[in-house]
């Protein structure tokens, strides 16, 4: 068998914490576009050094109200989703994904883990268009539509994205409770039809647990291919802001599972980082 993938990048913040930072405030890795890009920059540097073949920005916590919340002007919201791109193209990315959040990393909760907001789809839509024009202007190699817990924001977010007749290809990966849901309680099954339906080049999964993700691209084979970027099995605790239990390794055996089951691009997110990343390499 065949086990040629695209091998994508780990976890950023976990980069960025190898290289001594830390974070604490509702923007997370974001907050570093406008305190220190350098380090954001270098953080991408490392995860191309160990092999990674497309890089995905600094942008899942930048949003508007996010960052405006947090004093910044609107003017400096724009620059950073521009700097992002430009900063993991500085890394010598061979690709750039731009990194799209749900709804759910702005209230900075845990609820992309939950899904099911209380929220209008006006509000949903508002909340993702500027920002989504922005970075499709600045014509990335892939858009990456990350941790999205509910059918309802995939579905707005793919119709919004054929209204603004996006031409760069986009996958949209999944943050998933078990081995058949996501993290709302719908089927992964239902929301890779849906995501094909409309027109998404790759449905994916990330910030799931490993030992999940074989058996929910088994229960949606049939809308492959797939982008999988499973997080170190740990659970995030979002009153304290950290990863807790116990990590699990990506080895051998699920990548090979992965790549029978569909999956192109692989590669980790939280608690994974280039040391990780450089070791899947060994697996292509």
């Amino acid at each position: 068998m065949s086990k040629e993938f695209i091998l994508l990048d780990g976890g950023l913040a976990t980069a960025l914490e190898d290289l001594g930072n830390s974070f604490r405030s509702e923007l997370w890795t974001g907050e570093l576009l406008k305190s220190d890009p350098d380090q954001i920059r270098d953080a991408h540097t490392a995860f191309v050094k160990a092999g990674a073949q497309i890089i995905i920005t600094s942008t899942y916590q930048i949003s508007f109200p996010g960052c405006i919340a947090k004093g910044w002007a609107h003017e400096e919201v724009v620059n950073a989703l521009k700097l992002s791109v430009q900063l993991a193209r500085d890394a010598n990315a061979p690709l750039v994904a731009a990194s799209i959040g749900p709804y759910g990393a702005y209230l900075a909760d845990g609820s992309e883990y939950r899904g099911n907001y209380d929220v209008t789809e006006e509000e949903l839509i508002a909340f993702h268009k500027e920002r989504l024009e922005i970075l499709i202007a600045c014509k990335p190699d892939y858009l990456a539509i990350e941790t999205i817990p509910e059918i309802r924001e995939a579905r707005l977010l793919l119709e919004l994205l054929n209204n603004l007749e996006n031409a760069i290809p986009l996958w949209i990966a999944f943050s998933c409770k078990d081995g058949e849901h996501l993290s709302s309680g719908e089927l992964f099954s239902d929301a890779a039809k849906l995501s094909k339906e409309l027109a998404a080049e790759y449905v994916g999964i990330n910030c799931t647990s490993p030992e999940f993700v074989t058996s929910l691209l088994k229960s949606a084979r049939e809308f492959a291919p797939f982008v999988v970027y499973p997080n170190a099995g740990k659970t995030w605790n979002a009153k304290l802001k950290q990863l807790e239990g116990s990590a699990v390794k990506l080895s051998d055996e699920h990548i090979e599972q992965w790549v029978e089951c569909g999956a192109t691009i692989i590669g980790g997110c939280c608690g994974i980082g280039p040391k990780e990343i450089s070791e899947v390499k060994t697996f292509s």
